[in-house]
């Protein structure tokens, strides 16, 4: 070991140290049974978190702090990862530094809630430690003690995860017996390691026809996705693989391998890859493929690349194990090319709203539909409701509390050619708008442009989906909150997620036709409680 090397560890284990001694006498924040044993062996996962989710409560000092999409107290996040419904509990880990705002130190931050709506934050997960960051990867639950890591046959949480190294990228697993609270490295790590510096983000999944676990992983930087079975999560073995398609961008990144339901009866496999940077609008994305898997070979159905988002702030989707029904999936809400420097503190990053997906077969096509969760629970304040009769100019306003979030649903019917427009603003003339168009090529806009609270070089200012030709009639379903707008328009097909800054906050709400006349047969806009 060289004397650089020596001082390293010292210096790791003098941080364990101290950070064992704020664990055990911070009152606040128990650590649910952690011990010197797996503290060690997890590294620097006893970063404290708060308990409660004051992560979703805004304050003073921080104007944009989401209400209602979830953000850690403090410190950075990204990637979604580990996520899965177990127990009575939906459990979000992710990546984070818990140090600062900034990327880096990664460890796997932990979030549970009872209704994808509702998070309390929970101690750090797995932690960084002088082998390398915690990168992304899955969480199963292993109810049969396949891997004999349990002391019965009643199994328990078994995780999947990147060991990140600057030379080299490695899987790993951790157990949990006590519902996620504290994990323990497995002793025989690595589980997988073929010596490369960019293979990470392990997605893993039982795969009942062929009675195994299937790890998905990506060869980053060859654009290649790997498939591995096991019988037991610990020995794995090359089964198949997938790539150089789509948007390759520098790196692939955050593969997930899906079985979902088609309207009108049976499923397709799709499997999300993002890139990164290289996306259509900038820096990162979202892509998906449609096809069929038998446990060793993803075959797609054509060579269509699609996106899963036409926003610029939607990255590595993930979708939750062990849900019934179609599958519940969420994003990290930003964009890697400005995510170190959006105006939120004292912690950045946060995620989308949970959703679930289905397959929708358009002519020649697929296409996702995200329907996001029912937001009934939140439930505030009633601005605009009822329907409005075909009209042109302002068909309806409202004035909004300051800092409040919103959730904006309607059915339309336009004259061709008419812009349907909702438009958020100020008394500074500072405007946020989301708009379906039906002229001759018909969607939907998110405009960000008017908003002055903070501004980046590579952030683009609108987005647009396009629909098929002829549509005059839709849906669209708008959330906004402090710092975001997700658009989910013609029956979650169409899906956009974008940042947005007012200098100050938005407290009027327009809801206008310009072009031509338009109906809405349905019109609601109510406040969403935190």
């Amino acid at each position: 070991m060289t004397i650089s090397a020596t001082r390293l560890l010292v210096q790791h284990r003098r941080v364990q140290v101290a950070l064992w001694r704020m664990a055990v006498s911070d009152d606040n924040v128990p650590l649910h049974g952690l011990t010197r044993r797996s503290f060690g062996g997890l590294g620097v996962a006893a970063v404290l978190a708060p308990t409660i989710a004051s992560a979703q409560r805004a304050s003073e000092s921080d104007r944009y702090r989401p209400q209602n999409h979830y953000s850690p107290a403090k410190g950075f996040m990204n990637d979604p990862n580990g996520l899965i419904f177990h127990q009575g509990e939906y459990h979000l880990f992710y990546q984070h530094n818990p140090f600062e705002a900034k990327a880096g130190h990664v460890h796997w931050g932990h979030a549970v809630s009872p209704d994808l709506l509702r998070w309390r934050e929970l101690p750090v997960a797995i932690g960084e430690t002088t082998a390398g960051q915690a990168f992304s990867g899955s969480a199963v639950y292993d109810r049969d003690n396949t891997s004999g890591l349990f002391p019965s046959k009643a199994g328990g949480l078994v995780a999947i995860y990147t060991r990140a190294s600057d030379m080299r990228q490695a899987q790993e697993i951790a157990t949990s017996t006590d519902r996620g609270r504290t994990w323990h490295a497995y002793p025989g790590n690595p589980v997988l390691d073929i010596g490369s510096f960019s293979f990470r983000d392990p997605k893993v999944l039982w795969h009942a026809p062929t009675k195994a676990w299937v790890m998905t992983v990506v060869r980053s930087r060859e654009h290649r996705v790997m498939f591995y079975a096991s019988p037991d999560l610990k020995r794995w073995t090359e089964v198949g693989s997938f790539g150089h398609a789509g948007l390759l961008g520098v790196d692939y990144e955050c593969p997930d391998l899906v079985e979902v339901p088609i309207e009108g009866g049976g499923t397709r496999w799709v499997l999300f890859v993002s890139i990164n940077p290289g996306a259509p609008l900038g820096g990162s994305a979202v892509q998906y493929f449609v096809g069929q898997f038998d446990g060793r070979r993803f075959e797609a159905e054509d060579g269509a690349t699609r996106m899963a988002d036409f926003g610029q702030d939607f990255y590595a989707l993930q979708t939750f194990a062990d849900v019934d029904g179609p599958p519940v999936a969420i994003a990290w809400m930003s964009n890697w090319l400005y995510c170190n420097d959006v105006p939120t503190s004292p912690s950045r990053g946060a995620m989308t709203l949970p959703r679930r997906l289905g397959l929708r077969r358009r002519a020649d096509d697929w296409r996702l539909v995200q329907t996001p969760v029912a937001l009934d629970p939140l439930a505030g304040a009633t601005f605009l409701s009822g329907p409005r009769p075909r009209g042109f100019g302002l068909l309806a306003s409202a004035t909004l509390p300051p800092g409040v979030a919103i959730e904006v649903a309607l059915r339309l019917k336009a004259d061709p050619g008419a812009i349907l427009t909702v438009r958020l603003g100020n008394a500074r003339g500072e405007t946020l708008s989301a708009s379906f168009d039906a002229g001759a090529y018909p969607g939907f806009l998110v405009d960000r442009s008017g908003t002055r609270g903070f501004r980046h070089r590579y952030m683009v200012d609108r987005a647009t989906w396009s629909a098929p030709p002829g549509t005059i009639a839709t849906d669209m379903r708008l959330i906004i909150d402090r710092s975001s707008i997700e658009l989910f328009g013609l029956g979650g097909e169409a899906s956009g997620t974008m940042l947005q800054y007012f200098a100050s906050p938005p407290d009027r709400l327009e809801v206008i036709a310009e072009g031509g006349a338009v109906t809405l047969i349905e019109l609601g806009a109510r406040g969403l409680k935190f």
